[in-house]
C-alpha cells in the first residue's frame, strides 16, 4: 500500500500488432518514447490481454473482474447478443469509484467501447469519449478541433481494401457514420500529424491533463487511443519511415493448420474477406505491414506528447504511469490473416505493459512473470492507497515490480475468450513455457512456447504431454470452480472433467 497519493495516468492502446513484429536481428522498427518510457519504469514481457476483444478487454480493466463475470463477453458495437450485455450492470463499480472515494478527481478521454449507450461520464469521469467503437472523425469535437487549426476533412488515400478492392488508389473522406467502412485497409493520411487521430486524442488528453494538474486533487485520467488499430493510414513524415522490402517474412505466415482446430479455420478463410486468397504474395504482406508499423510509430509520438505534458506540469515524479494494449492483432500471422476472431493466439493475445512510478519503482527493469492487462485495475488502486475490493480479481503489479527479478516459474494465469463473430467458448492457462486452450465444441489446444512460440505444432494429443495436459486441466478446473465463472461453469466444465 502506498502512504501519499500518486496521480495516476492510464494510457490504453488499441489493437497492438506486437508479439514479435519488432525482432531484433532480423527486423524491428523504432518507438522511441515506448523504449524510453521502458528505461525509466518496468517492463512486463510476457503481458496477454485477459480477453483478445476490444469490449471485454477494456471493460475488464475498468472494472478488475473477468469478462465472465462483468457480462461484457462481446463488442458492445454488435448489439444484443446471446449471452452477452451491451452495457455494465446497474450498480457495477469501476476503478474510478473507490478511487473518488479516496478524494480523487477522476477523467477519461478517447476511445470508451464499453457501453452501447453509456459513456465515461455516466460512472462519473470526467472527459470525452464515444458510444461503441466511435468514429472520432465524424465527432462534434474532432471538427471543432480541426476548424480551429484550418485542417479540413480528415482524408486517405487508399492502397488496399478487403472488401472494396477497387478503391485502390482512390482519395476518400473519411466521413461516414460507420467506422467499419474503411477499416479493412490501408493507405496514407493526407495532411499533417495534427489532423490524425492519434493527435488529436493526445490533445485532448493533454488539455484535460494539465486542467487536472492544476486543480490540487489527487487525479487519474485514462488516455485512450484508437490507434494503431486498422485502417493503418498513417501520414507523413510517418508513412515513408519504413522501406517494405526490409520486413522479412513472419514466421508463421505459411502456418497450415495442420492439427489445429475449427477456430483457425474460420479465421483465415471466412473472416475478413479472407485476406491471403486477395494479398497471396508476401510483397503485398510488406506493404500493408509497412503501413501498420508506422502507424505504431505516429502513435508512439501522439504519446510523447502526452508525457511531455506531464513533464511540463513538474508532477511526473509522483504520477504512476501505466501503459498498455487492450489486446493484439494476427496481422500477416498463421497463413496470413487480417484483425482478431476466435483463437487465443500469440499474436492476438501478447500486449505491450509497461509501469513508471519514479517515486517508488525502479527504472530500467523487466520482467518475464506472466500477468494479464486485468491486472492495471489492482495496481492503479494498490498505488493510490486503496484496498482492493475482495470481488475483484485483479491482481497488484507492485510487487513484481519491486522485484522483478523474482519469477514464480510455477505461477498460472488464467484468461479467457468467447470468439468474435463465431461463439466459441474457451478458457487459457499459461504457466511457465506451456500454453493450454480448452474449448467447448471444438478441439482443444496445448503449445510448448518455448520450442514452439508461433504455436505450429498442436500437442494437445501427444502421449509424451500426457502429464502436462492433465495438470492443467485440473489447474483450468479448479480456476472456474473457484471463481465460480458463470459461463464455463455451465458448459466448459464439463467437458474438462469428463476429458473430452
Amino acid at each position: 500500500m502506498a502512504d501519499t497519493k500518486p496521480n495516476i495516468l492510464f494510457i490504453i492502446t488499441d489493437h497492438q500488432a506486437w508479439f514479435d513484429h519488432r525482432r531484433p536481428g532480423a527486423f524491428t522498427f523504432d518507438l522511441p518514447v515506448w523504449e524510453r518510457f521502458c528505461t525509466e519504469g518496468v517492463r512486463f514481457d510476457r503481458a496477454y490481454s485477459v480477453c483478445p476483444l476490444c469490449t471485454p478487454a477494456r471493460a475488464s480493466m475498468m472494472s478488475g473482474l473477468y469478462p465472465s463475470h462483468h457480462g461484457l463477453i462481446w463488442n458492445t458495437d454488435a448489439g444484443p447478443r446471446p449471452g452477452s450485455l451491451i452495457e455494465f450492470r446497474d450498480g457495477q463499480r469501476l476503478f474510478n469509484h473507490p478511487l473518488a472515494e479516496a478524494g480523487y478527481r477522476n477523467a477519461y478521454i478517447g476511445k470508451w467501447h464499453c457501453g452501447h449507450d453509456r459513456l465515461p461520464v455516466d460512472y462519473g469521469m470526467e472527459g470525452w469519449g464515444l458510444p461503441d467503437y466511435g468514429q472520432p472523425y465524424m465527432s462534434e469535437a474532432y471538427r471543432a478541433y480541426a476548424a480551429e487549426r484550418g485542417l479540413g476533412d480528415a482524408r486517405a488515400r487508399i492502397e488496399y481494401n478487403l472488401p472494396h478492392p477497387e478503391w485502390a488508389g482512390e482519395t476518400v473522406t473519411l466521413h461516414d457514420p460507420s467506422p467499419w467502412t474503411f477499416m479493412d485497409g490501408t493507405g496514407v493520411f493526407e495532411g499533417p500529424p495534427e489532423a490524425h487521430e492519434e493527435q488529436f486524442v493526445a490533445h485532448l488528453a493533454s488539455e484535460k491533463l494539465k486542467e487536472l494538474a492544476a486543480g490540487g486533487s489527487a487525479w487519474s485520467l485514462v488516455a485512450s487511443f484508437w490507434g494503431p488499430h486498422q485502417p493503418f493510414y498513417p501520414c507523413e513524415p510517418y508513412a515513408s519511415m519504413i522501406d517494405p522490402e526490409s520486413i522479412p517474412e513472419y514466421p508463421s505466415f505459411n502456418d497450415d493448420y495442420v492439427g489445429k482446430p475449427l477456430r483457425h479455420y474460420i479465421h483465415r478463410d471466412l473472416v475478413h474477406h479472407a485476406p491471403r486468397k486477395q494479398w497471396p504474395e508476401w510483397s503485398t504482406w510488406q506493404k500493408v505491414l509497412a503501413r501498420a508499423y508506422a502507424q505504431q510509430m505516429q502513435l508512439d509520438a501522439a504519446i510523447g506528447g502526452l508525457l511531455r505534458t506531464l513533464e511540463a506540469t513538474g508532477q511526473s515524479e509522483d504520477t504512476l504511469v501505466v501503459w498498455v494494449s487492450d489486446h493484439g492483432d494476427a496481422l500477416a500471422s498463421h497463413g496470413g490473416l487480417w484483425d482478431k476472431s476466435s483463437t487465443y493466439t500469440e499474436e492476438v493475445a501478447r500486449v505491450l505493459l509497461a509501469v513508471r512510478w519514479p517515486r517508488r519503482l525502479p527504472a530500467g527493469a523487466a520482467t518475464t512473470q506472466l500477468v494479464s492487462n486485468l491486472d492495471t485495475t489492482a495496481t492503479m488502486l494498490d498505488a493510490a492507497g486503496v484496498d482492493i475490493p475482495e470481488e475483484m480479481h485483479s491482481r497488484s503489479l507492485l510487487p513484481i515490480c519491486s522485484d522483478p527479478d523474482v519469477v514464480d516459474e510455477a505461477a498460472c494465469l488464467f484468461v479467457q475468450h468467447h470468439g468474435h463473430g463465431e461463439p466459441f467458448l474457451q478458457r487459457i492457462v499459461l504457466r511457465g513455457k506451456w500454453k493450454y486452450v480448452a474449448a467447448h465444441r471444438d478441439m482443444d489446444e496445448l503449445y510448448d512456447l518455448e520450442t514452439d512460440p508461433y504455436e505450429l505444432h498442436n500437442l494437445v494429443d501427444a502421449p509424451e504431454h500426457e502429464d502436462v495436459r492433465t495438470e492443467l486441466r485440473a489447474r483450468l478446473i479448479e480456476h472456474i470452480e473457484t471463481t465460480n465463472d458463470p459461463l464455463a461453469s455451465r458448459r466448459l466444465l464439463y467437458d474438462l472433467k469428463m476429458g473430452f
